[in-house]
């Protein structure tokens, strides 16, 4: 009998013959067409059970036992317990937030938040990971500037050491293979945390404006952290950062030396020349000046060259240096100027999306909100960035 031709009565005994038949099974192929057909038989008997219910219904409604308000309110409920609900669905997004807050929840957010049992309650919604992220990006440009990935788990990028050498060939010769050189360069994972403290009073929060208090705090702890790890990481059980990018030294082309002005200290535009002469006219399109604003309005801001002409240019609030753009970070060493490709020379990798976990704090009378990522970074590619400061080795 064809499927579609099935009563209900048919299939509930399809069923119970087919759970007989698969235990004498002795073959995968077998158990396999068992399965597919019990899924088609299963879906056919809610389909009837469906059609039962409404024609049910509608012997109900002429006979006078339920009103139409009843049969909607019904169909309703079937179609909110059909819905699969996600990390990206506003109901889930709304149920997180309220419960961080120890708000109560409706029926449809009790259900939605239901997918933290296989997920993890502490991941956040779509939408508010990604109001974080962009936050981090505001606040941390440097994560604009290198290479950054979102993997899960440990990550090996391949960079490029030598390119492939080139030969000159008459048509229709044999080409030698010859392949690029590369080094892996594996980032692991380094939780960085932010703790975040507010009254007892939270549940008062509308939940729009719990959500943007807790992306501005989170993403205010983390960059922080992340931020000095990508200029000053160590590498000693913590992210290596671009200031362990190289040995700095004049002799090697990794560092400019500050030789000229009236002191030790100073900076002279040759300086900056000579650092943009050390790189490979390759990296030009996307090399930049890193530094801390401190810096530039102390040596920078009135440099002028030979001709006494200014050397920074301004165009609304950013700047140009010699033509390349001008990036700040307080993280950066006072007297301390890096030159170069950050895209190449450095590989981030941002593990996993931001994670929130709360706890009362009876001592205080508030909640503990814990912030947490994982992020590593590292060098990549060498010869992309040079060094500017006054304490260069010679």
């Amino acid at each position: 009998m064809e499927l579609n031709e099935m009563t209900l009565q048919d299939v509930q005994e399809r069923l119970a013959a087919l759970d007989v038949e698969v235990r004498a099974m002795t073959t995968a192929e077998a158990v396999d067409q068992a399965t597919e057909e019990k899924k088609l038989l299963l879906e056919r008997r809610a389909e009837l059970e469906a059609l039962e219910t409404r024609k049910q219904n509608a012997l109900d409604l002429q006979s006078g036992k339920i009103t139409p308000d009843k049969v909607i309110e019904e169909r309703k409920d079937e179609k909110m317990m059909d819905t699969v609900y996600t990390h990206e669905s506003a109901e889930f997004r709304s149920a997180w937030l309220k419960q961080l807050q120890g708000k109560p929840l409706s029926d449809i957010e009790q259900r939605a938040i239901q997918i933290g049992d296989a997920t993890g309650n502490a991941v956040l919604p779509s939408h508010t990971a990604n109001l974080v992220i962009e936050k981090l990006m505001d606040m941390v440009p440097m994560l604009g500037e290198i290479e950054l990935f979102r993997y899960p788990g440990t990550l090996s990028v391949p960079v490029e050491v030598s390119r492939p050498t080139t030969e000159l060939k008459r048509g229709g010769e044999a080409l030698t293979e010859k392949a690029a050189v590369l080094k892996s360069v594996t980032l692991g994972g380094y939780t960085i945390n932010t703790l975040l403290r507010i009254g007892a009073d939270l549940t008062k929060m509308s939940v729009s404006a719990f959500e943007e208090w807790l992306v501005r705090k989170i993403s205010e702890g983390v960059a922080y952290q992340i931020e000095n790890y990508i200029i000053n990481g160590t590498g000693s059980d913590q992210p290596t950062g671009i200031e362990k990018y190289a040995v700095w030294d004049v002799s090697n082309g990794t560092g400019v030396d500050w030789t000229g002005g009236t002191s030790n200290d100073a900076l002279a535009v040759k300086d900056l020349d000579t650092a943009a002469g050390l790189l490979p006219a390759a990296y030009d399109r996307e090399s930049k000046y890193l530094m801390s604003k401190k810096t530039f309005y102390t040596h920078v801001a009135n440099l002028t060259d030979q001709n006494h002409f200014p050397v920074i240019n301004k165009e609304g609030t950013k700047f140009y240096l010699r033509g390349y753009p001008v990036i700040f970070s307080d993280q950066v060493a006072a007297n301390v100027i890096y030159f170069g490709s950050f895209k190449r020379g450095m590989v981030g990798n941002l593990g996993v999306d931001i994670n929130v976990e709360r706890q009362r704090n009876l001592a205080y009378n508030s909640w503990d909100f814990l912030g947490w990522g994982v992020f590593d970074c590292k060098p990549a590619a060498d010869g992309c960035i040079v060094k500017i400061a006054s304490d260069i080795q010679a």
